[in-house]
């Protein structure tokens, strides 16, 4: 029996959360429930006049919430993820409705990340550094940044959303977390329940049109950008950073390989390699993009992911064995579609899956799709498409296939797979990538920090060393 909920939160209504109040606006925008196409509930369009007052009331929060000693935020943190769980239930049909995704998996987003993700950083300590010779005493400590403008996708709204606000108030700062408007739900929903344990101004957020985040990031009063999106937009956000010099953390996108030795075993891997690619209908930033496999087991282990990803049910949240849901917005949905268009055009093989995407009940849904052995420089294994649809290819030299890994300007995670382990360590750590994964498809814990190389991001957030992108280093040197 779950636990009396202690505050009326009403997850059909939205609204903006700023210096501890619910706001309304004159134009509002809204989700849409990929399974049907249809409308979901309004959201409030964010104007310029409401970041200002948000920005301002972060920085108000700031010189308190910054002096509050580190324990006594942990125990607030704590307080939120006691609050949250009394609500997980309502999260997790929240995010099913502006995601689609099957129950099981929502399930583990809405209830794991509050738990998992802020109980992890609740254990840390912010570092301090002491040096001392015959002069003097250094000590070196880390002080918060400030505001914090939270920039979310759609793929992981929950997770991503308290997977930036953990570390912000962890280490003193105050943040202002703007969802995607293609999932504003959940988030707002989010700040709305922390204003019941965090003084007002310390956790907002602001939803809103393709205008929002662009005044974010040049706006003179929020010290530091989290983004987590696409290669392109990350680009500009940096761009527009740089004017007032504030930091950034850019978690970006990624063209992920898999390296599958001759020595594994093919019916237990094949299984584990697809679920790497086709988890979350491909919408993971981690998510396997491109599969290279010896070619002495090439034609086996084509046979084995083919009938894996045949077992990947595709359908409604609850429906009874639902592997897979909807791709989470019709923008994303056509992209995906043209990888079909251009293999099909260019004559490639679809080893499983039809040649084209077919319909489902006005919904964005794609069957999983394997593309047998298509060429170095097609469109399916030079970009990322973010979806269902993954390309196999066959290897015979190491060095040639790790150069062919490498052959991109992503460098978010990868995998390599094979009985002999040091092998396969000896080929993660010549792949230019942020996270290898050895014998395992991507699983990011927040334990760890997660970052990527090139042009998937700059910085990084996470683990012990990830609290320290929302500080700053400060160097007090004492003479004796």
């Amino acid at each position: 029996m779950s636990p009396s909920k202690t505050i009326n939160i009403d997850f059909t209504t939205f609204h903006n959360i700023i210096d501890g109040k619910q706001r309304d606006a004159k134009t509002y925008t809204n989700g849409v429930d990929p399974t049907t196409g249809e409308k979901s509930w309004d959201v409030p369009v964010a104007t310029e006049q409401d970041l200002n007052d948000a920005v301002r009331s972060a920085q108000k929060a700031f010189e308190s919430w910054s002096q509050v000693p580190v324990e006594e935020r942990k125990d607030k943190l704590r307080a939120f993820v006691d609050l949250y769980t009394e609500y997980k239930e309502d999260f997790t049909n929240l995010l099913i409705k502006e995601s689609g995704k099957p129950r099981a998996f929502a399930q583990r987003e809405a209830e794991g990340s509050a738990a998992g993700v802020i109980g992890h950083h609740v254990n840390l300590n912010i570092p301090e550094e002491r040096y001392e010779d015959d002069e003097r005493v250094a000590i070196t400590r880390y002080t918060p940044l400030g505001v914090v403008g939270a920039i979310c996708p759609w793929n992981f709204p929950i997770t991503l959303s308290i997977g930036k606000m953990a570390p912000a108030l962890l280490t003193g700062c105050t943040i202002i977390i703007k969802p995607s408007p293609f999932t504003p739900y959940t988030a707002l929903k989010i700040a709305e329940l922390a204003q019941n344990v965090f003084p007002p101004g310390v956790v907002q957020a602001v939803g809103g049109d393709d205008k929002l985040g662009p005044m974010m990031t040049v706006h003179p009063g929020i010290s530091k950008i989290s983004f987590t999106g696409s290669i392109a937009t990350g680009k500009k956000v940096m761009e527009a950073c740089a004017k007032t010099l504030k930091r950034v953390t850019l978690e970006m996108g990624g063209n992920d390989a898999a390296i599958v030795l001759p020595d594994v075993d093919i019916e237990k891997t094949a299984p584990q390699v697809a679920m790497g690619a086709f988890m979350n209908s491909g919408q993971v930033c981690v998510a396997t993009k491109r599969i290279y496999v010896h070619e002495s087991i090439y034609e086996p282990f084509l046979q084995a992911i083919t009938k894996a990803a045949g077992t990947f049910k595709v359908g409604l949240s609850d429906d009874p064995g639902v592997m897979l849901g909807p791709i989470q917005n019709k923008m994303q949905y056509e992209r995906v579609k043209g990888f079909f268009t251009d293999s099909k055009k260019n004559g490639y093989k679809f080893a499983t899956g039809k040649d084209e995407v077919e319909e489902m009940n006005g919904g964005f849904f794609v069957q999983p799709t394997i593309i047998d052995n298509p060429p170095n420089e097609s469109r399916i294994i030079t970009e990322e498409p973010f979806g269902p649809i993954v390309p196999l290819q066959p290897w015979s030299d190491e060095a040639e296939v790790i150069r062919r890994a490498n052959n991109t300007n992503a460098g978010l995670a990868a995998s390599v797979w094979g009985k002999d382990v040091a092998r396969a360590e000896k080929i993660a750590k010549q792949l230019d990538a942020g996270s290898i994964f050895v014998n395992s498809f991507s699983k990011l814990t927040p334990k760890v920090f997660f970052g990527g190389h090139k042009e998937s991001g700059i910085g990084g957030e996470w683990g012990n060393l990830g609290l320290l992108a929302y500080c700053n280093a400060q160097c007090i040197h004492t003479f004796k």
